[in-house]
């Protein structure tokens, strides 16, 4: 009998070891006490100094390296991409290559080609309810919209992708008020919420505005490296 092979199940916390990051900056990490855990705590734990961690980045900058002749072997190259690659497929949750590959072909004709991939995953209504600080990650939010508890302009929305457009109402079941008190009690404080979201904390309601306004630099605490993950799409 011949098995077939099945993708093991990596737990939550331990992809963050493989990735030597935490992209949804999970505080729990910190208070692990095994022997695997030691050795990156005392890395992230230099990340976390308020001049690295509060050091803005510049999404349409194209990085190049002052040594030419250094790093830049073939195996280094698909190294750095794909480790951005997951990064950002462990922020945002699960991405697809093929919709990345789409969704260049569609933006790549524009100048500012980082600010306008991000726009596309900052618009989703998951994204948005995390970034308002009324869920711990996106995968909470995602929870909330498939049971049918958020509210977009007064209907019930169940697609976690849904993406919002300027001026859309986001509201929650008012039997959920409590939950999301206490998720914004045990929020981290940055990145705080973005410009283009106008949030009303006492009828905990959100009203989505113009993204071209904000700066999305400040709301992710690691290095995006876009430019590695449009390059190699764009070229397949």
């Amino acid at each position: 009998m011949i098995l077939k092979n099945k993708r093991r199940y990596k737990p939550f916390y331990k992809k963050i070891i493989n990735l030597r990051n935490n992209p949804q900056d999970k505080k729990k990490v910190l208070n692990f006490k095994k022997n695997k855990w030691i050795k990156f705590i005392k890395f992230y734990q230099q990340k976390l100094k308020w001049y690295k961690k509060f050091k803005p980045q510049n999404l349409n900058l194209y990085l190049v390296s002052k040594y030419s002749n250094r790093h830049s072997s073939y195996q280094r190259r698909f190294k750095n991409t794909h480790q951005a690659y997951k990064n950002l497929n462990f922020f945002y949750g699960i991405i697809k290559k093929n919709i990345i590959k789409k969704l260049i072909t569609q933006i790549k004709k524009t100048k500012n080609i980082n600010t306008e991939f991000l726009e596309f995953f900052e618009k989703q209504l998951d994204v948005v309810l995390y970034r308002a600080k009324f869920c711990h990650s996106i995968k909470s939010a995602r929870q909330l919209i498939k049971h049918k508890k958020i509210f977009v302009n007064g209907k019930v929305v169940t697609n976690k992708t849904y993406t919002l457009k300027i001026g859309d109402l986001i509201g929650i079941d008012l039997k959920y008020n409590e939950l999301i008190k206490s998720n914004i009690r045990q929020s981290n404080l940055w990145p705080i919420p973005p410009k283009h979201l106008l949030i009303n904390y006492k009828t905990f309601q959100i009203i989505f505005g113009n993204l071209k306004h904000t700066n999305l630099s400040h709301n992710f605490l690691f290095p995006l490296n876009l430019e590695k993950i449009l390059v190699n799409y764009n070229k397949h």
